[in-house]
């Protein structure tokens, strides 16, 4: 029986991509999606069959050369701020979208408060997305970086928290809001990647990476010379690094790797002077296909693109900018399926030397393809579209 779904998410490519296939999934299995998305995200979401409502986002463009992520003392603490200002601002938008047309089922991202908002004022069964680390009463970010519970953000946070939901007519308390009573929660990476993965119970399913064919698919190939591929990326949102990318023109200029480095939309490949012979240099790339055939990608441990690499079996170097892609490191190195490095000790010797090693060490292959494993038997779209169905009521 066909059933109406609604994805509310946020802006950022790395949450948006995880969801395609399973909306892919939902559509071939005759349910009709609604999906509110940002212009500049509605083809790629438009093409898996959802029908899109645009809205307006307090959020940064990719193409924001000004945009910086907050500062690591205060982090959690203005991310929390941030996406509640743009629930706040919003919710009204959205819910004028889906009040003549509500949804029977709800999913929504960790970060995407509007849905948990507007499911909860109406009484809508949902389904939290987690597009990164699970943290909860079971396990906590808490216990691998360092957060200040005292830092004013968060003091700042409770207090507009707590009125928006009283001007949402809600009475639920802080902790009810960031851990609702939702049917289930749904993780895109596998049990296997999350600390303490055994503590989560049946209210909690792993369903590994669910990008779908049609996120970045073009058919890239390799070079015919049959150099070794690594694959640099620091994603769509801190990747205004000059100094980083010509670090990387020191490290493998004149070396055998071909280097695929797409530097993002927040500046001009001109910027960088002269490229080397070896790189292939772009605003952005199909990831997907690149990974096919790498040989090691860094990158700034991303979860999409870690499962990503994980799905394909290539090592990974880890070079992380934000507490979140700290988390996914740090998980990274515990599992021996990569090296961590640091920005603040990182010469151009340092990474040339990592990535080479990385991608002929016989005990992260081995680490590489056990994760690889559960990745691929995970369940993907499939199994989380069974779960979404067997939620609905």
């Amino acid at each position: 029986m066909s059933s109406h779904i609604a994805v509310f998410n946020i802006p950022a490519i790395g949450h948006i991509f995880p969801t395609l296939g399973v909306v892919e999934e939902l559509i071939r299995r005759g349910h009709r999606v609604t999906y509110p998305v940002i212009p500049e995200r509605a083809g790629v979401v438009g093409e898996t069959g959802a029908r899109t409502v645009p809205y307006s986002s307090l959020r940064p463009s990719d193409r924001d050369p000004n945009f910086a992520p907050p500062d690591r003392s205060e982090h959690l603490g203005r991310s929390l701020l941030n996406f509640l200002a743009e629930a706040d601002a919003t919710l009204p938008e959205l819910a004028a979208a889906f009040d003549g047309d509500q949804p029977d089922l709800i999913l929504f991202d960790r970060l995407a408060f509007a849905g948990r908002v507007y499911a909860e004022q109406r009484g809508i069964p949902s389904i939290q997305l987690w597009p990164m680390m699970i943290s909860s009463k079971e396990w906590s970010i808490a216990n691998v970086v360092p957060i200040d519970p005292t830092h004013h953000t968060f003091a700042e946070y409770n207090t507009r928290l707590a009125k928006f939901l009283a001007d949402q007519g809600l009475t639920i308390t802080a902790d009810e809001f960031l851990d609702p009573a939702v049917r289930r929660n749904l993780a895109f990476y596998p049990r296997a990647f999350q600390y303490d993965g055994d503590r989560y119970g049946a209210a909690w399913e792993f369903v590994g990476p669910c990008t779908g064919d049609r996120a970045g698919r073009s058919g890239w190939t390799p070079p015919a010379s049959g150099r070794p591929v690594a694959l640099i990326s620091l994603g769509t949102l801190n990747n205004r690094q000059p100094g980083f990318y010509r670090m990387c023109f020191e490290a493998f200029e004149g070396s055998p790797w071909h280097v695929v480095l797409p530097i993002g939309q927040r500046m001009d490949r001109s910027e960088l002077g002269p490229i080397p012979a070896n790189f292939e240099v772009a605003a952005t790339v199909p990831q997907v296909d690149i990974l096919d055939h790498a040989q090691v990608f860094v990158s700034h441990a991303g979860m999409g693109g870690v499962m990503e690499a994980l799905g394909a079996g290539v090592p990974q170097v880890a070079l992380a900018g934000t507490l979140e892609q700290d988390i996914n490191a740090g998980r990274l190195d515990q599992l021996n399926i990569g090296v961590r490095l640091s920005f603040a000790d990182l010469t151009a010797t340092v990474l040339r030397d990592t990535v080479e090693r990385v991608a002929v060490d016989p005990v992260i292959a081995e680490s590489v393809a056990r994760l690889r494993k559960d990745v691929l038997t995970a369940g993907g779209p499939a199994r989380a579209a069974d779960i979404i169905e067997s939620c609905l009521p």
